[in-house]
């Protein structure tokens, strides 16, 4: 987790921008110019497979460091989209001023601790994906994001935990009953 120093850090040198439910951060295959923090709203990052079927690759709150990192750091077209579910504030940097930034010694950490956080979230559903059954991946969701399911809808959820939304429901009906 980006400590709250760091946040108002990109917070201060980012351009406040305003997204609209639906609104996309990121089309898939356009190249992602910027990276940035969102203040508030909700987004989703996702794909879409060989057969069409829409896969959930992220969901994004407040705090979340928001961007396509490998289109960002390459320049290539990004290979997922990041559409807004709910009406949204982030500040973003740029591509030319990041690597302006990048030659200051107090922002080369700044985007270390950015790069680290991105790989350690993306490691962690990896394992996870490959490690934990399906309730144990909700369970693990619920815990590190304790408002996901006020902010997104269930079908979202789903797709990013690699369930179907009937799978979801029942694993909530089961934790419901265990608490009785």
């Amino acid at each position: 987790m980006l400590t709250n120093e760091l946040i108002n850090k990109i917070i201060q040198a980012g351009q406040r921008t305003e997204l609209k439910k639906n609104d996309f951060f990121i089309k898939e295959s356009e190249v992602c110019h910027c990276i940035g923090i969102v203040e508030s709203g909700t987004l989703y990052g996702y794909f879409e497979d060989a057969d069409c079927n829409f896969i959930v690759s992220e969901l994004y709150g407040k705090n979340s460091v928001i961007t396509s990192y490998r289109s960002f750091l390459t320049g290539i077209p990004s290979p997922g989209s990041i559409k807004v579910y709910s009406d949204a504030v982030l500040y973003v940097i740029d591509k030319v001023k990041y690597d302006e930034l990048l030659q200051q010694q107090e922002w080369a950490f700044v985007f270390k601790e950015i790069s680290d956080h991105l790989f350690i979230n993306k490691c962690f559903k990896e394992t996870s994906l490959i490690k934990l059954k399906a309730r144990e991946r909700y369970l693990e969701l619920l815990s590190q994001r304790s408002n996901i399911e006020q902010d997104f809808p269930q079908y979202l959820i789903a797709s990013f935990l690699k369930i179907r939304p009937e799978t979801l429901s029942r694993l909530k009906s089961l934790d419901l009953h265990q608490d009785k």
